[in-house]
């Protein structure tokens, strides 16, 4: 009950964020998802306790059930991205892993922009790449390991694969986990498992682009190796965390590591520790100057380059800000994330948390938790598009093993818990998952509809004005090569516009613009009254294309 007061004042905190910029998608996603996930939180919680008989006997599956469900896992996600989310990217960070996977396959670290495109490189979309304008060559700003392990997949199967088998790998690895932290109880791993796969986060995040699911496996892999505690395991150990560190942001497994290492400091084995600093201090070293390398790849002589936004600490300071969003913002992130998860994966960690006064490692698992959650709600609290809080996807394991110490707690009351938790998980699998699941295929449908509509349209270029439908700027998306047809152009970051039009526009060629219809799904999906801002813009963006000779045509 406690968990559940403490979720709804989450949500009335929540329900304060200022509404400015693009803060309102996170007030929409409260309103429309959220509530609706902690109603059914509220109403499903009742019935765990009724009538729920003791179980003596112990849950246990064997290592043979535990592969069999993680094959089941990589067909369920890799079926969910193709029938779930339309197979389709929606948010720019799933746009820019496939993008660079694109270009990493073909050997090459940035991709050539024609020269024709370079002085417009802008009206092609830019957004999440270093700030260069008239690049030479394009690749997004992000760290390359997770694009590059899509790559890797893509040389043997569909890349879409690449999340589902990640999210496989990380069941198994907290199964191991389990096994090794608690080896006389062989019902911690089952219930680790369980509540891992409850987890609407976990198994929906695991059909995407997204760079979360990486994080999360080579975390657990991570502490997997390091919890060995042998020279070869820990070579392992920070081999594995050069890769995550370098997946696409380099702050997030840095935060996760820390608090582990900490530990070797406490029980002075120096050794270790100055091995682990130092190899650390290198990664960081490594990572924190590959933006500055590739932007070196991207600029030419009439590249103009930005003051600031290539290295991370210009792009820190230039998002660092402190305002009554942050707290607000943060409120609906944790709210978020415990709504997306095993009903019972709360109550758990709650009673997890007693262990870390007594037991290291339950004290570097929790401060490992929670060390993000405060850092990010200082420099990044707008977590934008995702399900549950991504931003501690990759923490999803340390959340699991923390409700694993709370289950070391109530050891006496076992017999009473096992049916609640089976209870928990069949309600999280069968009534959470799949209202989570249709939640993620109403955000996904309308802009992979568009996406679609856009691709039939035959025209060889489709003009797209962001204001005219809510969050569309993402719809500008074009291969590395621009072997795509239409080229799909940002109207709004086109610089010369009669100038594009005329070096464009040859017998023949068609440029398509989409009309009030085109765009209404956005506004639905949105609950908003379509503002019709699509007919009220089509003459101010068609004109100077029909007077360089192109044929216009509308897409609806």
């Amino acid at each position: 009950m406690k968990c559940l007061l403490a979720m709804v004042l989450l949500f009335l905190i929540a329900l304060l964020i200022p509404q400015e910029r693009l803060l309102w998608v996170t007030t929409k996603l409260l309103v429309q998802q959220d509530l609706w996930l902690l109603e059914a939180f509220m109403a499903l919680s009742i019935p765990l306790f009724i009538a729920a008989r003791p179980m003596i006997g112990e849950l246990q599956l064997r290592s043979l059930h535990m592969l069999l469900a993680a094959v089941g896992l990589v067909i369920l996600c890799y079926m969910g991205h193709h029938l779930l989310l339309s197979g389709y990217d929606l948010s720019r960070d799933e746009q820019m892993a496939s993008f660079d996977a694109a270009i990493f396959s073909h050997g090459r670290l940035v991709w050539p922009l024609p020269q024709d495109w370079q002085k417009d490189a802008a009206a092609l979309n830019l957004e999440f790449m270093l700030p260069v304008a008239r690049p030479i060559s394009w690749v997004s700003g992000y760290l390359p390991m997770n694009a590059a392990i899509r790559a890797a997949v893509s040389f043997l199967a569909d890349p879409a694969l690449t999340g589902p088998l990640l999210t496989a790998g990380s069941l198994l690895l907290i199964w191991s986990l389990a096994q090794r932290i608690w080896p006389n109880d062989r019902e911690a791993p089952v219930i680790g498992a369980l509540l891992l796969i409850g987890s609407g986060q976990f198994v929906i995040t695991g059909m995407t682009a997204y760079a979360m699911p990486a994080h999360l496996f080579f975390n657990l892999l991570w502490l997997r190796l390091f919890l060995v505690d042998r020279r070869l395991c820990d070579g392992l150990a920070i081999f594995i965390g050069f890769v995550a560190t370098g997946l696409h942001q380099p702050l997030f497994h840095p935060m996760f590591v820390g608090p582990f290492l900490l530990i070797l400091l406490i029980e002075k084995r120096w050794q270790s520790f100055s091995v682990f600093a130092l190899c650390y201090g290198a990664i960081g070293m490594f990572w924190l100057s590959w933006p500055l390398f590739v932007h070196s790849l991207m600029i030419g002589p009439a590249s103009v380059t930005a003051a600031s936004g290539t290295d991370y600490w210009s792009r820190l300071t230039e998002i660092f800000s402190l305002t009554w969003a942050n707290p607000t913002l943060t409120a609906a992130n944790i709210l978020r994330f415990f709504t997306w998860q095993h009903l019972f994966l709360l109550p758990l960690m709650v009673i997890g948390f007693r262990a870390v006064r007594e037991d290291r490692l339950a004290a570097a698992i929790a401060a490992s938790f929670l060390l993000p959650i405060f850092v990010i709600a200082i420099i990044l609290p707008y977590q934008g598009i995702g399900f549950g809080y991504r931003y501690l996807h990759g923490l999803l394991g340390n959340a699991v093993l923390l409700a694993l110490f709370g289950w070391q707690k109530l050891s006496s009351q076992r017999e009473d818990l096992r049916p609640i938790i089976l209870r928990a998980t069949v309600a999280s699998l069968l009534i959470l998952l799949p209202i989570q699941a249709w939640m993620a295929q109403a955000r996904y449908a309308p802009f992979a509809h568009m996406n679609e509509k856009i691709t039939r349209s035959g025209a060889d270029y489709f003009l797209i004005k962001a204001t005219d439908g809510p969050l569309t700027h993402d719809l500008v998306l074009n291969r590395p090569d621009l072997s795509n047809r239409p080229i799909r152009l940002g109207f709004e970051d086109i610089g010369q516009l009669h100038s594009l039009a005329r070096r464009i526009c040859k017998p023949g060629v068609s440029v398509a613009l989409g009309t009030d219809a085109f765009y209404a799904p956005t506004w639905a999906y949105f609950g908003n009254k379509p503002e019709r801002l699509a007919s009220s813009h089509i003459n101010e963006m068609k004109t100077p294309f029909i007077q360089a000779g192109c044929r216009i045509q509308m897409t609806s």
